[in-house]
């Protein structure tokens, strides 16, 4: 009646009434949509497409030479040293006559057109292209990098909360155990044994629980490092284990990784810049045959040396290097250097990409093994903690084989959860080592 009367007293007057309004739940985050927010946003993709634009504009550069060149100049100059010769004609007054003026100027258009130099353009412009092919192969390769480590960090985290939730379900026992036990100490009907024992377990449970939210808030603020979100913002996850069934085909797989794999593509790239680079070096000692043409007006000609005058002029030219200073040998050792190391990098990394597969492949076989098991041993621990937990009420088995039970079943949950992440991570090892993209179902 109060507050009614209170709510009343507040509308005749006027005054707007103020309800706190809950706080917004935030919306689950699947993986997928993890992935979409990392790749969107992430500030190392953005200094690689810099890269990308860079090169882009390198490749404009080494193809400018094959455009006409114009340019337009100008000139004043002013000369208060004017040298002359006096002459005088019979029957007229002397007369001066100066070699220059004192205000002159030149006005002038310039084009130059390069005509040919026999493939050196042509070299540094597919030079420049290789570039900019190995600058978008490395933003797929940081893209690769930051899709499948916002996989493992989201995964890292549901693994986490699971465990957290099996040692809660652990410290609830342990509680339960310790109330039985106090109780029966009481009562005396336990020892100070039995009632030692829980409170130990108990404080083990605790320890293990703080790890274990110790571990998930890092694994947390690594996911949301990777989201971009600020460190106290909420992160609810929407996910869970689904191993797949089955094993992909190693050959199969090999031959995918070879040829998909960014750090593959990288290597092949560095490989044929080398090469480009040494038919460009090749090249260096090609003359250059141009032509060129300007037209523009000026004054200070005879014989009038102050009238504008408009002029044209035109002609070839060639230029041929004679002696570099060994420049270009050292750019054709470069270039065979460079080739070199990056044909034994592509070898190298045939080999780690098939040991990688390789060792992927017998972890998620490995896993896979287990968790064929997991289920059974799930249920076995959880029929016999229900068994002890029959005969300690009954008085047949002490508290410390009670307790024994409930550590296994919760013990062989977490080898479960364990098992599930091995497969789902190992999994996505392959695909990482595959070449293929990100993705939550590879």
């Amino acid at each position: 009646m109060k507050t009614s009367l209170a709510i009343a007293f507040f509308l005749a007057l006027g005054l707007p009434l103020f309800t706190q309004e809950p706080a917004a739940t935030p919306v689950p985050l699947t993986l997928d949509q993890a992935i979409q927010a990392v790749l969107a946003h992430y500030p190392s993709l953005n200094a690689a497409q810099a890269a990308i634009d860079a090169a882009r504009g390198r490749v404009m550069q080494s193809n400018a030479s094959r455009l006409p060149q114009v340019s337009a100049n100008g000139t004043y100059t002013y000369e208060s040293l004017r040298p002359y010769i006096n002459f005088a004609l019979p029957g007229s007054p002397p007369t001066a006559f100066y070699e220059n003026i004192q205000n002159s100027y030149n006005a002038a258009l310039n084009v130059r057109q390069l005509l040919t130099d026999f493939g050196r353009t042509d070299a540094l412009v597919a030079m420049a292209r290789a570039g900019q092919i190995s600058a978008e192969d490395a933003l797929e390769q940081v893209r690769n990098q930051l899709g499948y480590a916002t996989i493992q960090a989201f995964y890292g985290v549901i693994l986490l909360q699971a465990s957290e939730a099996v040692a809660d379900e652990e410290i609830r026992a342990l509680l339960e155990a310790l109330r039985i036990s106090e109780k029966k100490f009481n009562g005396g009907t336990a020892t100070k044994f039995d009632l030692l024992t829980t409170q130990v377990r108990l404080a083990n449970a605790h320890n293990r629980r703080t790890d274990i939210q110790a571990a998930l808030e890092k694994q947390e603020a690594q996911l949301r490092q990777l989201l971009g979100l600020p460190p106290d913002a909420p992160l609810a996850l929407a996910g869970s284990f689904a191993p797949a069934a089955g094993l992909p085909d190693f050959g199969a797989t090999i031959s995918q990784g070879l040829q998909n794999r960014p750090e593959m593509k990288l290597a092949h790239d560095s490989a044929r810049t080398a090469q480009l680079a040494l038919d460009a070096a090749n090249r260096e000692n090609r003359p250059v045959l141009s032509a060129e043409a300007s037209g523009g007006v000026q004054n200070g000609d005879l014989p009038v040396m102050y009238a504008n005058k408009s002029y044209v002029a035109a002609g070839l030219s060639v230029s041929v290097p004679l002696f570099t200073g060994k420049r270009i040998t050292g750019d054709r050792i470069t270039a065979q250097a460079d080739l070199r190391g990056a044909q034994a990098r592509a070898a190298e990394l045939n080999r780690t990409i098939t040991a990688e597969l390789a060792d992927a492949f017998t972890d998620l076989k490995a896993a896979q093994a287990r968790l064929a098991s997991a289920d059974t041993l799930v249920a076995q621990a959880q029929e016999a903690l229900r068994l002890a937990q029959s005969r300690y009420a009954n008085g047949v088995i002490t508290n410390f084989e009670l307790l024994d039970a409930q550590s296994n079943a919760r013990a062989a949950e977490q080898t479960r959860l364990q098992d599930e992440y091995d497969c789902v991570l190992s999994r996505q090892a392959i695909a990482r080592a595959a070449g293929k993209p990100p993705q939550a179902q590879p």
